[in-house]
C-alpha cells in the first residue's frame, strides 16, 4: 500500500469515528435554502459547470453558490474562479491541516452539496466538518449523516439534482 493509500485509510477511520460522535450530537436547523455550497472533483467541473441551472432550479442566485474543488494533482489548466483542495490539505490521520479550507467550513451554508466520488474520503470530511443546515449526496452504504442522501448513479448529475430540488420543494425549503 502505498502513502495516498495508507493516508485515505487513516482518513476513512477519522470519518466513521467523527460521524458517530456527529450523529449523536447533531441538530438540524432547517431553514428555506438560500446559499449553497459544493464539493466536486475537478474533472466534472471541466466537463460540465452545472451551477447555472441548479441555480435556476432552487431559485438563487450565482453568487449565492460557493464551489470548492478536489484537484487529484496539479494540473496546468485549472478552473479560474474556484477555490481547490487536495489530500495535501489533510494530515495522515485525516485531520484537516490547509487553513483556507476553515472559511468554507465556517461559513452558514443552507445547503451542501456533495458531488465527488464516493470513495472521495477527503470531501467527506469536508462535509461532515462543514456548518451546513442540510447536507445531500449520492448515497453511500458507510456515510450516514447527509440529510438528503439519493441513490442515483455518479454520472446523472441533472437526475441527482431534479431529487435534490423535488426533496426541498416536499420539504418547502424552496418555492
Amino acid at each position: 500500500m502505498n502513502l495516498k493509500g495508507i493516508k485515505k485509510n487513516k482518513g476513512f477511520k477519522y470519518l466513521m469515528k467523527q460521524q458517530k460522535e456527529t450523529v449523536k450530537t447533531s441538530q438540524y436547523r432547517i431553514e428555506n435554502v438560500k446559499t449553497v455550497g459544493i464539493l466536486a472533483e475537478e474533472d466534472l467541473f471541466k466537463a460540465y459547470d452545472f451551477t447555472k441551472k441548479l441555480s435556476e432550479d432552487l431559485g438563487i442566485n450565482m453568487v449565492d453558490i460557493q464551489v470548492l474543488l478536489f484537484q487529484k494533482e496539479k494540473s496546468k489548466k485549472s478552473l479560474d474562479n474556484y477555490e481547490f483542495f487536495s489530500d495535501k490539505s489533510f494530515n495522515m490521520f485525516g485531520k484537516i491541516k490547509d487553513k483556507n479550507l476553515n472559511y468554507f467550513l465556517e461559513k452558514k451554508f443552507d445547503l451542501l452539496i456533495n458531488y465527488a466520488n464516493q470513495d472521495n474520503v477527503f470531501a467527506h470530511i469536508l462535509a461532515l466538518k462543514s456548518n451546513a443546515n442540510i447536507k445531500a449526496s449520492f448515497k453511500n452504504e458507510f456515510i450516514s449523516f447527509y440529510q438528503i442522501s439519493i441513490n442515483i448513479p455518479g454520472n446523472k448529475i441533472n437526475t441527482f439534482n431534479d431529487e435534490v430540488v423535488k426533496y426541498l420543494k416536499i420539504l418547502n425549503l424552496i418555492v
